[in-house]
């Protein structure tokens, strides 16, 4: 074999091996985009490309020669005046790339018997900027202002210094004012590259924000460069400079900067589209909305703690997520993009860390309904490439992770399980609220300062004042108030039904949708207690279930208590208003049981009553999709409900929404042939067992659940009206990723498609 194919052969198949191929792709028309670095969307904006076809009306397409030749024409001039209307800077000089401007810049300001300094994670083209300038080169450690100033100490040579304002790969942002005033100190230049932050803030530029322009008299130069090819939507490189001298340093970069001199201009069709994004930029609308866009996504992928654990949210427009491997993370982004969402995939030698991430990149124009789609479906891929369950945790099995399986005695024995239920005086229910893991320093300070207790009530209280309690909560919830909601449940599912046929072509989350807003409006109407906003009510309830019931980190568990802490005043509020009203609370209060316990009564009633509603309705409607046939059978309209139904309790008996309660034994005592210890920590499995019985998935004697009836009607009604009115839905994957908490489990998803 010729020397140079296998010499090509060779790298092609080790790129290939370990998974850091890289290909050039069409994106998919329809795709939401969440790769590209079109910040504020105007790549596509209506007058970017009206006034970039203006130009050709009567101007080239391309520029014809060098800038220092032919090349310079008025769209040029134009657009360096509004970078610097957006940006703060005093003169700007466009290039035909940001790669080549970086590059130029790098060598005007270098030469023999000069230093470059740069951050050891910069950008390639700095590096290679830096390697071809003709100057001694050295690194210092990614934002280590320390190292940096000691090797600022070793005077004698002219020295510019070469950062990034957020960095490319990792997301953090550079001290800027700090580093501005070392360089001060020791006379030395500072190049700043802003690719990420040029047209994303309100002042336009960081430099702006931190001052860089600002005139400091004798101060050596600060030269900020820019690419047009992201915020700005066009293509292209730009300098930008500040101060008394910036057009002393322009000058000299007309001169000096090869990648400008040598290279044949910016097409002016692009400079005139570009001076038109720099002008529609500096708005403020299109900055704010961006902001927007990043808080939806921080947020959306913090909800699941498995995804929040690899989040690196960065300081910019660019938000990612750690994958166990290369190879993992090309599967999931070609995953992803079948399912039409296009994300980054950065993998080493891309990394200077060589840690293989998935890149979101946001978007001021991303519609927010297909943005929550998306990110369901990212943290999907993710969790599965994490090693999350991809099948219902207590289905036939010990679904607790390994390393918990010895903190409690596990019952799964349906006989047994009604026995430890039926004798509360040997089990008692002390332990069925507590939080598995107890609360650090931090997350039990945060607690008590929002005045969070829960003394026990009902599902964790014994005697008098459970039976007390549930005489107060039993008319609220009799059979005949339960039948009674019947038809406003498929009024309400109707409803929102109606308003998502639409989107089942691009896809649909049924388990954040149709699942999930009415059991909450069901509880309130039962309850007569008001709800608080949808989108607050799934963040408290998600966030209490794993702080109660999960195995969070430190850091994990501060920002969980934090939520609780958030919900909780929230609730005692709800209480004191209720006093002397008619509903749930009032009535409680009448019946001489405390504040406190009313607090903690709704605490759970609130968060857990209709949460697991919606994750056992999100079962039911992912079980029916997945076995062939089933789906159709559920939307019949003469034998759906019975369809449903048996639906419904295979859920229950299998994959219930709470498949494990615990317990704590009193004192000595015996459990079939086993000896049980006072103290001793036990977990009933109430669903999933090896003979699963539905009718014990809400419990068994004084502590079987009071909403029972009501969740199994919901679920029934909404899984056959939603099987009539998407006929088409079909599931775009059959693996998803499941919750497992200790009592709590449920698919973190069920996103379908029409077909």
């Amino acid at each position: 074999m010729d020397q140079w194919l296998e010499w090509a052969t060779h790298r092609a198949h080790r790129a290939e091996r370990t998974g850091i191929e890289r290909r050039t792709r069409t994106a998919p028309p329809d795709a939401l985009d969440l790769a590209s670095n079109d910040y504020l969307g105007l790549a596509h904006h209506p007058e970017v490309r009206r006034a970039a076809v203006g130009h050709l009306q009567d101007g080239p397409l391309g520029a014809g020669g060098s800038r220092v030749v032919t090349g310079t024409h008025p769209a040029h001039e134009l657009l360096e005046q509004e970078l610097c209307a957006l940006t703060g800077a005093r003169a700007a000089l466009v290039f035909s790339c940001g790669y080549t401007a970086n590059m130029g810049a790098l060598g005007a300001l270098a030469g023999p018997r000069s230093r470059l300094l740069l951050d050891a994670q910069a950008h390639a083209s700095l590096h290679d900027g830096a390697r071809l300038a003709h100057a001694e080169v050295a690194t210092f450690g990614h934002d280590d202002l320390d190292e940096l100033r000691a090797l600022l100490a070793q005077t004698g040579r002219r020295t510019t210094v070469a950062v990034e304002s957020v960095h490319s790969v990792l997301g953090d942002a550079a001290d800027l004012a700090e580093l501005h005033r070392l360089c001060r100190e020791a006379g030395a230049a500072l190049l700043v590259d802003e690719a990420h932050t040029i047209g994303t803030l309100a002042e336009g530029s960081w430099a702006a924000r931190d001052g860089l322009f600002d005139d400091h008299p004798e101060a050596p130069p600060v030269v900020v460069t820019a690419t047009l090819s992201k915020a700005l939507g066009a293509q292209g490189g730009a300098l930008l400079f500040g101060g008394s001298d910036a057009k002393l340093w322009r000058a000299h970069m007309v001169n000096l900067a090869r990648g400008f001199i040598f290279d044949t201009g910016l097409s002016p069709a692009v400079a005139a589209g570009a001076a038109r994004a720099c002008q529609l930029a500096g708005d403020g609308d299109l900055v704010a909305r961006l902001s927007a866009t990043r808080e939806r996504t921080i947020t959306g992928l913090r909800r699941r703690p498995l995804v929040a654990k690899h989040l690196e949210p960065g300081a910019g427009s660019v938000v990612s997520v750690r994958m166990p491997s290369p190879a993992a993370a090309v599967e999931a982004a070609d995953v992803l993009r079948e399912r039409g969402v296009l994300v980054g995939c950065f993998r080493p030698p891309s990394v200077p860390d060589r840690i293989a991430r998935l890149r979101l990149t946001c978007h001021a124009d991303t519609d927010p309904d297909r943005l929550e789609l998306a990110l369901a479906q990212v943290c999907d891929v993710v969790e599965l490439a994490w090693g999350a369950p991809a099948t219902c945790p207590f289905r036939h099995a010990d679904g607790r992770p390994v390393e918990h399986r010895e903190d409690h005695r596990l019952v799964q024995e349906p006989g047994l399980v009604r026995e430890v239920l039926a004798r509360p005086e040997d089990f008692a229910a002390d332990n069925a609220l507590q939080a598995l893991r107890p609360f650090s320093r931090e997350a039990a300070r945060v607690l008590v300062r929002a005045g969070f207790r829960l003394p026990p009530v009902l599902a964790s209280a014994n005697g008098e004042l459970h039976r007390a309690v549930r005489r107060v909560l039993t008319p609220f919830f009799s059979p005949a108030r339960v039948k009674a909601q019947r038809g406003l449940v498929q009024r309400l599912v109707r409803e929102q039904l109606d308003g998502l046929a639409g989107e089942l072509d691009q896809g649909l989350d049924l388990a954040t949708t149709v699942a999930a807003h009415v059991p909450a409006q069901i509880a309130s109407t039962l309850s007569g207690v008001p709800n608080p906003p949808h989108d607050e009510l799934s963040r408290w309830s998600a966030d209490s279930l794993e702080l109660f019931w999960g195995w969070p980190d430190d850091e994990r568990q501060l920002q969980l208590a934090t939520s609780a802490a958030d919900f909780h005043p929230w609730l005692r509020e709800q209480v004191r208003r209720s006093t002397g009203s008619g509903n749930l609370f009032g009535a409680l209060a009448k019946a001489g049981i405390d504040q406190d316990r009313i607090v903690s009564l709704g605490y759970f009633l609130v968060i857990a009553g209709q949460e697991t509603t919606r994750m056992l309705i999100a079962t039911c409607l992912h079980l029916a999709l997945s076995e062939p046939g089933r789906w159709a059978a559920c939307g019949d309209e003469e034998d759906g409900l019975q369809a449903c139904t048996e639906v419904v309790r295979q859920a229950l008996a299998t994959s219930s929404s709470t498949p494990t309660w615990r317990r704590v034994a009193s004192s000595d005592t015996q459990l079939g042939d086993e000896a049980i210890r006072a103290g001793e920590q036990v977990l009933v499995q109430l669903s999933g067992g090896p003979d699963g019985d539905w009718s014990l998935a809400f419990g068994h004697g004084i502590h079987r659940c009071l909403g029972a009836g009501l969740a199994e009607m919901e679920a029934t009604v909404i899984l056959y009206e939603t099987a009539r009115a998407l006929p088409r839905a079909q599931l775009i994957s059959q693996e998803v990723p499941w919750l497992r908490l200790l009592s709590f489990q449920a698919p973190r998803s069920v996103v379908v498609r029409a077909v």
